[in-house]
């Protein structure tokens, strides 16, 4: 089994049984449901975006280094409080580039704290996504 399915199931774990599973994450889709994203820091920032794109866009997105979790919400910019204050990805000449790995942009976040807007990805959605928030799992 590979590391982020490791990581998967205990995410899983985590929002069935452990310390997640009376949390209510942040982001909800039009169906009622909470699309839930895994990633690794080592891993391509793109191949992460495709992951969230892939689930509708917007998703609680859920990275771990191998000893911290952190959750990232990639909310729908219309719907979030406070994401008129986001930096604009689009025009920050200072964003992590294509070939950032998820870290980096983890990185990048902590020096946002009111978050970032990314650029358009399909029409005019443009997912805000705030400070991340390092999460305690239980060990499985």
């Amino acid at each position: 089994m590979s590391e982020l399915d490791k990581f998967r199931n205990s995410i899983n774990f985590n929002l069935a049984l452990g310390e997640l599973s009376h949390e209510d994450l942040p982001v909800v889709d039009n169906d009622g449901k909470h699309p839930v994203v895994a990633a690794l820091v080592g891993e391509d920032l793109p191949v992460l975006l495709r992951r969230v794109r892939n689930v509708g866009g917007y998703a609680n997105v859920f990275v771990s280094d191998g000893a911290t979790v952190r959750m990232l919400a990639f909310i729908d910019a219309s719907c979030a409080i406070g994401a008129s204050d986001a930096e604009d990805l689009a025009t920050d000449g200072s964003r992590p580039s294509a070939d950032a790995t998820v870290g980096m942009f983890l990185e990048y976040l902590a020096l946002k704290p009111n978050g970032v807007r990314l650029p358009a990805q399909l029409e005019d959605d443009r997912p805000f996504i705030p400070a991340p928030k390092e999460i305690h799992f239980a060990q499985v």
